[in-house]
């Protein structure tokens, strides 16, 4: 599976036009030895371009068995079987780039709970990475995930049953009428750099403001003047407009919500939105990333 584009040199960019460089360590988590293959593949090539750590992180319960003294007891056979899951993960991810630096982690507990631990011990710039469960439209833990930790999650979900969209292969982007997140405009550029490949920018919002946003947009070209940039404009709902983009986009990127827990509740929020209903890989961008 050919994720990224062969590589490029990484050009001078300015400080005061980056949201910050992507080397902290990428995290995934794999739920099983026959499943997380997209998101390992994903998460393998998206290291390597970093030139950043992989860490392959499994979440497991522990079974309690009777000893023959009739004591509850742990059974040993759960966290082989944890090491196991672990241990596929992380020769799949060299099948994908050879030479990368992995670490394994297996946690008793729940998936959301592993994932802030790793979080926790990777940095700010760490990148979380899940799987889309195409089975379910739900994803409850990952939203909880978002809310929880400060860093970037990743939802990866890299076959699609939809025809490609006009960003088939780009970098999609969603700004506000800010023309921010700063953040996620930062990673969006430097994601679509790694891959060489263009960004369209999503801008749903009143036509007037237009300018101020390319004025926006405008600074970050300076600082990548290789990434070639496409715009969608539409007075529509910002989602929509994302998820018809997002049809075979190489990747989405969006801001994690800064509404109030009850504008949350009464209309939800974009990035949960777009998180679980797009066609492809999509990256929420934490508040850390910058």
């Amino acid at each position: 599976m050919k994720l990224f584009r062969g590589g490029q040199t990484a050009s001078a960019v300015p400080a005061t036009a980056v949201a910050g460089p992507d080397h902290g360590p990428v995290i995934v988590l794999v739920k099983g030895t026959e499943d997380s293959k997209d998101a390992v593949e994903w998460a393998a090539a998206e290291a390597a371009a970093r030139q950043s750590e992989l860490r392959i992180v499994h979440a497991f319960r522990w079974a309690r068995v009777l000893d023959p003294f009739g004591n509850t007891t742990v059974d040993p056979r759960v966290r082989e079987a944890a090491e196991k899951v672990v241990e596929v993960a992380e020769r799949r991810a060299r099948t994908i780039a050879s030479g990368l630096r992995t670490s394994t982690i297996v946690f008793p507990g729940k998936p959301a709970a592993a994932l802030a631990s790793a979080a926790e011990d990777g940095g700010r710039q760490s990148l979380l990475v899940v799987e889309h469960d195409h089975r379910s439209g739900r994803r409850s833990w990952i939203r909880g995930l978002s809310r929880r930790t400060t860093n970037s999650v990743a939802v990866i979900g890299l076959t699609s049953p939809y025809a490609p969209g006009s960003s088939a292969g780009r970098v999609v982007v969603g700004v506000d009428g800010n023309g921010g997140p700063q953040a996620a405009l930062g990673f969006a550029f430097r994601a679509a750099r790694r891959r060489g490949t263009g960004l369209t920018v999503v801008h749903a919002t009143s036509f007037d403001r237009r300018a101020d946003i390319e004025d926006t947009v405008g600074v970050w070209q300076m600082a990548y003047p290789e990434v070639d940039v496409r715009w969608t404009v539409t007075s529509g709902p910002a989602d929509s407009a994302i998820l018809a983009e997002s049809a075979a986009a190489a990747l989405t990127v969006i801001g994690s919500t800064t509404h109030g827990w009850l504008r949350r509740l009464l209309y939800g929020s974009t990035a949960c939105t777009v998180q679980r209903l797009a066609r492809g890989p999509v990256v929420v961008v934490g508040t850390d990333a910058a």
